[in-house]
């Protein structure tokens, strides 16, 4: 099957604007099983659906994994000459439609890959959990996120999120001798930090309540922190911080994932980039600031990397929009890495 250009954008076009006119916000993602079984029929793929309502198109041990789910918040979807706008056309639908395709034109080719478009990454992973725990093996992964494209991520930063409840003497405002809020806010202060340099965690509060009476102080302080610190920094070394800091409150300890960083020299990171180069495009290495389901995936394979079409700064926006030019490049892309997996597999 050759890659023809006109005929893969046409396909990615479609698929495309079938993905985003289901809004699929996490935990609604079983809405697009009519999608799915459309699009299996369409590229004579066998599909199956988790009990996590993730949706797996294929088999074999190369996994291209992207995600249904976005964040809350319908875009209605758009075609404007090459570009299509909508909810999820970034993060992640533009990713999958081209791991959909490259999945698609190597099974024809007889390489056997399986797609996945897991469930609920935007909330709690639980479809990259569900897979990590349902025993399968894999020898190579490309994660599907938007990395503009020419960018291969390497590294993504781990992420704690972290409550801090205190407790406070409840007294009549006007007369009051302590206050539970003004007590811990040189804490808050002190432990917090703004998303700066790569190498140093963010610990951004983002939840803060206490009282609930206009005239008396507080009887208790509950604040959140969304951390995200990079690979070489542990989360007892962030922990501690928030124990000397904060020494008479209870601290709980929500969602954790580790980080994750791979070798430039790893054989799916060098496949991926010399399939941009085949394209006489200049591959770049990134670390990402955020946490993506690299973070979980990466337990069944350290041979995992991530790359996909579309502009990173659109995500979360609501200005999503992706080119067809954009999907075409990296459904190539894959396919040159894939050839190469597959000669040598």
């Amino acid at each position: 099957m050759e890659l023809e250009k006109e005929l893969l954008k046409q396909k990615g076009k479609e698929v495309l604007k079938s993905l985003i006119e289901i809004y699929t916000p996490s935990g609604e993602e079983g809405k697009a099983v009519d999608v799915f079984e459309r699009i299996s029929n369409w590229f004579n793929l066998e599909l199956r659906k988790s009990s996590s309502n993730s949706f797996y198109l294929g088999k074999g041990d190369i996994l291209l994994a992207s995600h249904l789910d976005t964040i809350k918040g319908f875009i209605p979807s758009k075609v404007t000459g090459e570009e299509i706008y909508g909810r999820g056309a970034v993060d992640a639908k533009g990713p999958l439609t081209s791991m959909i395709l490259a999945g698609w034109i190597m099974n024809e080719r007889g390489c056997s890959v399986q797609i996945a478009a897991l469930s609920d990454e935007e909330n709690k992973s639980s479809g990259a959990r569900e897979l990590v725990s349902s025993g399968s093996k894999y020898s190579h992964i490309i994660v599907g996120e938007p990395t503009n494209t020419t960018h291969i991520a390497i590294e993504y930063r781990g992420i704690l999120r972290v409550g801090i409840s205190c407790k406070g003497n409840p007294e009549h405002s006007s007369s009051s001798t302590s206050n539970v809020i003004l007590n811990h806010i040189p804490a808050i202060l002190e432990v917090s930090q703004l998303p700066s340099e790569y190498s140093t965690p963010s610990i951004v509060p983002t939840v803060i309540r206490g009282g609930d009476s206009p005239n008396v102080t507080p009887d208790k302080l509950y604040v959140h922190f969304d951390v995200r610190y990079p690979h070489g920094v542990t989360k007892e070394e962030i922990i501690s911080k928030f124990a000397r800091l904060f020494p008479n409150c209870e601290i709980s300890v929500g969602e954790s994932i580790e980080p994750v960083k791979v070798s430039s020299s790893t054989p799916i990171v060098r496949y991926l980039m010399r399939g941009l180069i085949k394209q006489g495009i200049k591959p770049s290495l990134v670390r990402k600031a955020g946490t993506s389901d690299m973070n979980i995936l990466v337990s069944l394979t350290n041979n995992i990397a991530t790359y996909g079409p579309g502009d990173s700064r659109l995500e979360h926006t609501d200005f999503e929009r992706i080119t067809l030019d954009e999907i075409y490049i990296a459904t190539v892309t894959y396919v040159n890495a894939l050839e190469e997996i597959c000669l040598k597999h």
